[in-house]
């Protein structure tokens, strides 16, 4: 079997911007369907992320990776909350592909969502329902995706103080497309951009699993 772990642009060394879209795929052609149509829309590659989950071989086809805490670890420069993170993780380890966009310009805003929304993305919510699901019908506890966040060994020790921190922007995105806010780990607990993020928190908090938002572009 194959576990493939590095994603498109190994190069990448965090947001530059403060803003990300990410979607998730079942299957590798339309991940990269939607990154070529994003290059070809104008993104800079640089500020494109395919992250290819686990792929079994023929003689395995079907089977999924027991490597839960390997794929968390893999997007612990992606910047995701922890709960959204371990969701990735687990949709990598069931064999999807996750694009992420960073640093989008206002004007390729719009595009760059609607281009993700149209290539056959998944909603994770729903998704990880399903998941979670499959995991009480199978009589998992913490061996679950839900554990990793919540006291593994890998988020805690994947993270430092310095790292950015993303924020999910409830205000944007929709059903299959996450709208991220990156925030600056060094700002003052009483400034707006803080404020800003305690709102989304308690936002995402109060909404249960289904938080996504129908788009609107208000930039």
């Amino acid at each position: 079997m194959s576990s493939i772990y590095n994603d498109t642009n190994p190069s990448f060394s965090g947001p530059t911007g403060g803003s990300s879209l990410a979607a998730f795929f079942d299957s590798r052609s339309e991940a990269e369907s939607a990154v070529s149509r994003l290059e070809d829309a104008g993104v800079p590659v640089a500020r494109i992320r395919l992250m290819p989950g686990y792929e079994a071989d023929r003689k395995n086809a079907g089977v999924m990776s027991d490597d839960r805490s390997g794929f968390f670890d893999a997007l612990a420069d992606f910047f995701f909350p922890d709960e959204d993170r371990a969701v990735y993780a687990e949709g990598l380890r069931r064999g999807g592909f996750l694009v992420q966009v960073n640093d989008i310009d206002d004007a390729l805003y719009e595009t760059v969502h609607d281009i993700l929304d149209d290539e056959g993305s998944i909603d994770m919510d729903e998704r990880a329902d399903l998941w979670s699901l499959e995991d009480r019908q199978q009589g998992a506890s913490n061996t679950g995706f839900a554990g990793a966040a919540q006291g593994g060994k890998a988020s805690e020790s994947a993270f430092d103080d310095a790292r950015p921190v993303a924020m999910r922007d409830t205000a944007h995105g929709s059903a299959k497309v996450r709208a991220y806010t990156f925030l600056d780990p060094g700002a003052d607990p009483g400034s707006k951009q803080s404020d800003d993020a305690d709102r989304q928190s308690q936002s995402q908090s109060q909404g249960g699993s289904h938080q996504s938002q129908g788009f609107r572009r208000d930039h």
